[in-house]
């Protein structure tokens, strides 16, 4: 079959799991070198996945769909990628159109999320922008374990490299990019989560931290465990919500059905 999933993440990891334990060929695309080497290695005698790395526009997208003739295009991309997402639906539904394919080629995965609760001491946010403008209030360090894309919003607080502690992921290139606007070497954190709560609470209590700065992102993201670690901590939680979600979008084993009912349909 003709499958393209975007990935970058850990329900993007599962699917290519699932595609190469089950010798389905596919194309996985990653914006990174780095999301490259985290996918999992497939069994050799039956993986047929190619990956994909580089970022692309809805352009890009629509040429790339022109050219591999998709039968199904998956979204596993990040539930804070808003932009991707809304190009790989636009691009996606553009193809489908110019090549005559009915029924609907593209699926969103959507991010399995526990029930949220109001946690003690916490604030919540439509986005970084006003997240950011509410810690410009408060005084103390600031530990953010939103990601590299917000960098430019980040910077925007006064005393920004003397307060904020960043935890990103062990990738040299974003890690230079924080280094280059002014972040203080000593308050980078390099690690691959998700991470217990017991290693959330001891980063909170090594570097005295004030406020956590987090995304909602589920339990792929850890964010029970952030949210339990600040609270025993007794430091202040400011948590982004993430922007609306397909109503349409599908679980990681529905999707999952959903490639191997693509794949019944073209035997």
């Amino acid at each position: 079959m003709n499958l393209i999933v975007f990935a970058g993440t850990s329900e993007g990891r599962q699917l290519y799991e699932f595609c190469a334990g089950h010798g389905i060929e596919a194309v996985f695309c990653v914006a990174t070198d780095y999301g490259r080497e985290i996918l999992p290695a497939g069994n050799d005698k039956l993986c047929k996945l190619k990956i994909r790395v580089g970022r692309m526009e809805r352009e890009d997208m629509e040429e790339f769909f022109r050219r591999e003739k998709p039968r199904l295009i998956i979204d596993a991309t990040h539930p804070y990628a808003a932009r991707a997402t809304e190009n790989i639906r636009a691009a996606a539904r553009q193809y489908a159109r110019s090549a005559g394919i009915g029924g609907e080629v593209y699926c969103r995965v959507r991010r399995e999320t526990e029930a949220v609760r109001e946690e003690a001491g916490a604030e919540y946010f439509a986005d970084m922008a006003q997240a950011a403008a509410r810690l410009d209030e408060t005084e103390g360090r600031i530990l953010v374990t939103t990601g590299s894309r917000e960098m430019d919003v980040l910077c925007k607080l006064k005393n920004y490299a003397e307060r904020i502690y960043v935890r990103i992921l062990p990738n040299p290139e974003i890690l230079r990019a924080f280094l280059d606007r002014g972040f203080l070497p000593d308050h980078m954190i390099c690690m691959q989560g998700p991470f217990t709560e017991e290693t959330n609470l001891a980063l909170l209590r090594q570097f005295g931290i004030r406020c956590l700065l987090t995304k909602r992102s589920g339990t792929a993201g850890g964010y029970a465990e952030k949210c339990r670690a600040a609270q025993a901590a007794g430091v202040s939680l400011f948590v982004v919500l993430p922007p609306g979600e397909d109503a349409a979008g599908c679980s990681v084993g529905e999707a999952q059905e959903r490639i191997l009912r693509c794949l019944r349909e073209r035997t």
